[in-house]
């Protein structure tokens, strides 16, 4: 075996213990403030960011969940006063919406990632930090186009949870247009 393949194959296994290990901290972090299952964490957190009043639908992509499964979702946020549902003018739509109670947990579980991500930087420099950060929006984007290939031969209904159900966006530079995974979007859509 050569030593590239050899040194490929230790950071690929490194990197999946890793994975483990920080999921398994946020996990254990979002339980610790609330146990609502291991989808409720994103579609609090992503209700709370950017999907603030939309449907069961838009809401079912965050997680990856079906429709069925988001009611349910969202049946569960409603009984624990994190969410209530608003029916739209037109009386057909509804929408999802944060109460107060939401807001504060969803605020708790985005401070709960970033400690658990800053904990596993902790060993490293800013130098390793800065190296690092290319390397994972390096491989960001190739999982982006990967998933988007794999949407196109898909067959069967489910969605894929989105890659940045739990991102904090500013840390991206998503709105200066500096996030891999939307770069990656933006260069899938104009193919």
């Amino acid at each position: 075996m050569s030593r590239t393949q050899s040194s490929r194959e230790h950071a690929a296994n490194a990197l999946g213990a890793l994975s483990l290990v920080v999921v398994d901290r946020m996990n254990a972090a979002f339980e610790a403030i609330a146990a609502l299952g291991p989808s409720a964490p994103a579609a609090l957190a992503a209700l709370h960011v950017f999907l603030d009043s939309g449907s069961v639908t838009q809401l079912s992509s965050v997680p990856g969940l079906t429709h069925s499964g988001t009611v349910r979702l969202v049946d569960r946020l409603a009984t624990a006063s994190l969410v209530e549902r608003v029916g739209a003018q037109d009386g057909r739509a509804v929408s999802v919406v944060l109460t107060r109670r939401g807001r504060r947990l969803a605020v708790q579980i985005l401070q709960a990632r970033e400690t658990s991500l800053t904990s596993a930087l902790s060993a490293l420099n800013s130098d390793e930090v800065d190296r690092l950060a290319a390397a994972l929006d390096a491989m960001l984007a190739t999982v982006t186009l990967a998933r988007s290939e794999e949407r196109t031969t898909r067959s069967h209904d489910r969605p894929q949870p989105w890659l940045c159900r739990l991102c904090d966006f500013a840390a991206c530079g998503r709105s200066e247009g500096n996030c891999p995974v939307n770069k990656a979007v933006r260069t899938i859509n104009q193919s």
